[in-house]
């Protein structure tokens, strides 16, 4: 059974104590510990809602013990924000220089930035390339850090267009595939799930294939991308259906149960347009 522990952990970036749930479900934890796969839907190369909420960071002021209100982002705080990011730059580059010692620049990337999004970058020993990098992202995290401080940061309960009541974000599917986001995404679940270990062959091949850089994040993304349309290519609905006519299914409603079809019409369609009925 699953449960939550409600822990609290120091921020580096803030300085100060937080709260945080950990849970204590094996699957989930070893999807969340992937460095690479964490963020990823397990049956295509969508992002997952937990990775999408997590982006929807917002910063409240806690005005009862059951209330509280947003603080927006003002323009104060993105001048304390590019004034802190400002003098961390100027740092990098004399680090990159030397200035600090050979260690210096490795320890400020490994400190203000995420070090997959920096490889590419750092790979390239161009400094110019390395500097903007490292700017880009310290000025996202000195925004958040500044914003921080005014509240406190919560990432969203909801997806974009969801009720309340309805299931908190997916950390395995994307909103396409949770079963229990909607009718839409049940039938693509079942009609994708049943794919999953040609799935994961099909990625093996191209990363066999490409000799892809297995430490860039969009490597990742593009290989789950393209096995997945490679699968849909190789699954189309005619030799679907011609599977279970195969197996001895004959009713249309079964087949569309099967396959994950809307309805037993389409099946119908595509057994007279494509002729599968004829040396059956």
């Amino acid at each position: 059974m699953k449960k939550t522990n409600r822990v609290r952990r120091m921020n580096p970036l803030l300085g100060v104590m937080v709260a945080e749930c950990e849970t204590t479900s094996k699957r989930v934890r070893a999807k969340l510990r992937n460095a690479y796969g964490w963020c990823f839907c397990e049956i295509c190369g969508q992002l997952t809602e937990y990775a999408v909420a997590l982006e929807a960071r917002k910063v409240f002021k806690k005005k009862t013990r059951n209330s509280a209100w947003p603080v927006p982002m003002s323009d104060a705080m993105r001048v304390d924000a590019q004034s802190v990011a400002d003098r961390l730059v100027q740092r990098f580059k004399e680090a990159l220089g030397g200035t600090y010692g050979p260690y210096e620049a490795t320890q400020m990337i490994a400190t203000y930035c995420d070090s997959r999004e920096m490889q590419k970058a750092w790979y390239s020993r161009e400094n110019h390339v390395i500097v903007d990098e490292f700017r880009d992202q310290v000025e996202r995290r000195a925004q958040n850090a500044a914003w921080a401080l005014r509240g406190d940061v919560l990432s969203a309960a909801l997806l974009p267009n969801q009720k309340e009541g309805e299931s908190k974000p997916s950390k395995f599917y994307c909103e396409n595939h949770n079963p229990s986001r909607s009718d839409d995404a049940r039938r693509a679940y079942q009609r994708d799930r049943r794919f999953a270990a040609e799935y994961e062959e099909l990625m093996t091949l191209i990363w066999a294939d490409q000799k892809l850089p297995t430490w860039d994040i969009e490597a990742h993304a593009y290989v789950r991308t393209e096995a997945y349309r490679l699968l849909h290519a190789m699954k189309s609905t005619k030799n679907l259906i011609a599977a279970e006519l195969n197996k001895g299914v004959r009713n249309q409603s079964e087949i569309a149960r099967n396959l994950g079809i809307e309805n037993r019409q389409t099946v119908s369609i595509a057994i007279k347009r494509n002729k599968l009925l004829q040396d059956k």
